[in-house]
């Protein structure tokens, strides 16, 4: 009888030492099941759509110990992105992207540019939105600096594909004049040959992260410079 009840002590200490160490494997675990959720899901313009820039910034995030998917978002998709929580930031927004998103946000310390906006119309007498009459305005959708230019202007197209689509539209006549930033403006072809650039704003451009990853914000600053200064090698 004492030989039993020795035997089933051993075999419950037994039990018990492995599932001890079955704990501290899964707590030891833990950090690489959280990391592998952390991955941060970034919303990139289109403008940076090439595959090469898209793994560029995979790259140095990486190296940074961040890992991040890069996702394609036009500026109002990536808003109401945020607000149903698909991503966890955006590569390049304007301050007021909180207030769009009605999301708390933290803002990298890397300015992307300070770029003007502007209104592009024909040569002629018009020197603002306010001179315009029965025009009919092209903006891209989602570019919130537009929304307090428009006031209630009713001649208003937006259009889902950006300043491509915008300067193909006024080549063939379909709109008669467009807002466009500095940055668009100049990769979609710049002024057209009969038409001006009028400074309508002026504003800056920073990558943003939700603030649950504020912690992060050091090497997503890291990683954001070390992508800008290798685009422009």
């Amino acid at each position: 009888m004492v030989r039993n009840s020795k035997y089933r002590f051993v075999k419950i200490c037994v039990l018990a030492t492995i599932g001890f160490v079955a704990l501290l494997l899964s707590f030891g675990l833990l950090p690489s099941a959280s990391a592998e959720q952390r991955c941060l899901r970034i919303a990139m313009p289109e403008i940076l759509a090439d595959q090469w820039k898209i793994d560029l910034y995979h790259q140095v995030m990486k190296d940074e110990g961040l890992c991040v998917y890069p996702r394609m978002y036009p500026q109002v998709r990536a808003v109401y992105a945020l607000r149903l929580g698909r991503i966890d930031g955006v590569f390049a927004a304007r301050d007021d992207l909180p207030r769009e998103a009605n999301v708390a946000m933290v803002r990298g310390d890397v300015l992307l540019g300070a770029l003007n906006g502007y209104l592009i119309v024909r040569d002629g007498p018009v020197k603002g939105i306010e001179d315009l009459g029965d025009e009919v305005l092209g903006v891209p959708i989602g570019a919130t600096w537009c929304d307090k230019l428009l006031g209630d202007y009713p001649n208003v197209v937006k259009v889902p594909r950006g300043a491509s689509m915008l300067q193909e539209m006024l080549a063939e006549g379909r709109i008669d004049a467009m807002l466009l930033d500095a940055y668009s403006l100049g990769t979609s072809g710049g002024i057209p040959d009969g038409y001006k650039a009028i400074t309508v704003d002026h504003f800056e451009v920073h990558s943003w992260l939700k603030a649950e990853y504020a912690q992060l914000k050091p090497q997503f600053d890291r990683a954001t410079s070390t992508f800008l200064a290798a685009l422009a090698q």
